[in-house]
């Protein structure tokens, strides 16, 4: 099968575009033709601006082509601001998907990767129902994903969306034992190592792990690893947040750093238990990546993480059973088998 995905892609900063690669490689590697329609600042075989006003439009060169036609759907990749009052951009874009998911009803799938936030403004609100209403299959990753999005928009028909696991398309970039991974990234190899990865920003909780954690432990070590995905002000203050408080022990570390593909793996191999302490998220592609490795999580109780995790796993409601947890780890012998 020929399959046209339109996507965000590396070398993007942005864990969807490294979704969307993984899946792609995947299919490829099934025997069939993928190939990718992206932004200018990506090596799709197709390179050109789709967000805003027509400029989606653009697909119509190349969607008769092909089989299947992938969108890898996050509201911003394809929408203005609607806080800059880009109403006609807006209505625009609707449009665009209105033709597109008419003209090639068969033929069009939608990965969600994030809740599509509702409309204030009526008008868009409604042409935003209209459109989920015209797209013929929607994929989403947990349950929870389907009822959030039922309960701002309109309740889905059974064949109407699929279920399908967030690692599904996953490979490992890298492979080698959690020992090699410690001496590789210079970690202590006998300390319990815990980890918060990903980009930074509030809404990933960072905070929250660091201030629930055992300070000073000669056990266990905190590592929040990662970088701005932007340059927004809110994001670099927080950032300077985690590392002020950060201060306050020797056993948490920050290490702010883009991390490539292999660099990513490297750090989850190396860790004991990744750590996601989200405020809001729909699903995890780093929960997901973890369980690729095998490796224990512990994770807030919000979105669809509950129905990422293991039974040997752990989820939490609030911070005071975070820093029960954390404790439980402190007061129990080492395990080698974590």
């Amino acid at each position: 099968m020929k399959y046209l995905m339109i996507t965000s892609y590396p070398p993007m900063k942005c864990g969807i575009g490294t979704y969307a690669f993984q899946m792609a490689k995947k299919l490829q590697s099934e025997g069939h033709v993928v190939n990718i329609f992206s932004p200018p600042e990506a090596d799709g075989d197709f390179s050109e601006n789709y967000k805003g006003g027509f400029e989606l439009l653009h697909i119509f060169k190349y969607a008769f082509f092909f089989e299947k036609i992938v969108f890898q759907y996050h509201q911003s990749f394809f929408y203005d601001d609607p806080s800059r009052k880009n109403l006609l951009s807006i209505i625009q874009t609707h449009a665009s998907f209105f033709l597109i998911f008419l003209i090639f009803r068969k033929k069009v799938e939608v990965i969600i990767h994030e809740s599509p936030i509702p409309y204030k403004n009526q008008l868009l609100y409604w042409l935003e129902i209209l459109k989920w209403h015209l797209c013929s299959k929607i994929t989403f990753h947990t349950k929870k994903e389907v009822d959030i999005f039922e309960s701002s928009y309109f309740k889905l028909p059974s064949d109407k969306y699929i279920l399908q696991e967030h690692s599904k398309y996953f490979c490992k970039f890298r492979d080698l034992s959690r020992e090699d991974a410690r001496l590789e990234l210079n970690l202590p190899l006998k300390k319990l190592i815990f980890l918060c990865i990903g980009f930074i920003q509030p809404h990933k909780g960072f905070d929250i792990a660091i201030k629930s954690f055992c300070k000073n432990s000669s056990k266990m070590d905190l590592y929040i690893v990662g970088s701005l995905r932007i340059k927004f002000e809110p994001y670099a203050e927080y950032l300077q947040n985690l590392r002020n408080i950060s201060r306050e022990a020797n056993n948490i570390h920050i290490v702010e750093s883009y991390l490539s593909d292999e660099d990513f793996d490297t750090w989850l191999i190396a860790s004991d238990v990744v750590v996601a302490p989200y405020r809001e998220i729909w699903s995890s592609g780093v929960v997901a990546r973890a369980k690729l490795f095998n490796k224990s999580v512990i994770v807030s109780h919000v979105g669809g993480l509950s129905e990422q995790i293991a039974e040997n796993d752990i989820i939490y409601e609030n911070e005071d059973e975070l820093k029960s947890i954390f404790r439980s780890f402190e007061h129990e012998k080492y395990r080698e088998d974590i």
